[in-house]
């Protein structure tokens, strides 16, 4: 009898002493569960990385945003001070000449000063990072029986009186052939104009093109291509020709004109 008591009593002992280094140990492990003073260093280390990159995502997308609305800003300004060439008196014939065309081109780092930022960055000349090209267009009546007053594309003879060959890009429009009639919702390309300005007169073509790298990610994110044009007839001529006296190779007139 007195052996098994003190049998009972060793066994509970042991568990007693069993559950207390348990309770030593467990101790801790709730002290730790229970402490929150560093979550919030945690959940900050886990969502700043995703932050960062949205951060300047964002950058990335306000600057592409606002180089679109300077690439179009600068075809529309060069547009308007090409097409607003006086003829002298009694004359219908207005001319520009090289001088018109680089003061044209550039006046575009007025216009769009990131150029001065973003050419060093890809190892150019501020003029070799944007392309700009101006052309003048002169419509030839080849038919009369349009019956379509809103396409006048197939009576009418697109053919460019002059060219800038000599600028950044080499996009400009070339003499010949004639300019082909395209959608009024595609492209802009070197060789084609919207059907819906083809019709009797001329016009100013300018077309400008800005490859938009951004910085960062930029060897994962290939550059995204900006081209706009703009179509502006003659404000004060029936047509703006090219005066080649000191031309230095910005422009070529074209033959027959």
């Amino acid at each position: 009898m007195g052996g098994g008591a003190s049998s009972r009593r060793v066994v509970a002992g042991a568990r007693t002493s069993r559950m207390a280094d348990l309770g030593v140990l467990a101790a801790p492990a709730g002290r730790f569960a229970a402490d929150t003073r560093a979550v919030s260093a945690v959940e900050f280390a886990l969502v700043f990385p995703v932050l960062l990159i949205l951060m300047l995502a964002g950058t990335q997308l306000v600057t592409y945003v606002n180089a679109t609305r300077k690439v179009e800003l600068i075809a529309q300004s060069i547009s308007q001070m090409l097409s607003q060439a006086q003829p002298p008196p009694s004359a219908t014939v207005a001319t520009v000449n090289a001088a018109d065309l680089h003061f044209s081109f550039d006046s575009s780092l007025v216009l769009f000063p990131y150029l001065m930022k973003d050419a060093p960055n890809q190892g150019l000349q501020w003029w070799q990072d944007i392309a700009i090209s101006f052309a003048s267009v002169a419509f030839t009546q080849t038919a009369t029986n349009c019956s379509d007053t809103t396409d006048l594309s197939k009576c009418y003879a697109a053919n460019v009186v002059w060219t800038s060959t000599g600028t950044s890009g080499g996009g400009y429009r070339p003499c010949t052939p004639a300019q082909l009639p395209a959608d009024n919702t595609a492209a802009p390309t070197r060789a084609t104009l919207p059907r819906s300005v083809f019709g009797p007169g001329s016009l100013i073509a300018v077309d400008v093109v800005f490859n938009f790298k951004p910085s960062f990610g930029a060897r994962f994110i290939p550059a995204v291509r900006i081209a706009r044009s703009m179509y502006v007839q003659p404000r004060y001529a029936a047509l703006v020709n090219f005066d080649t006296t000191g031309n230095d190779g910005i422009a070529t007139k074209c033959p027959g004109y």
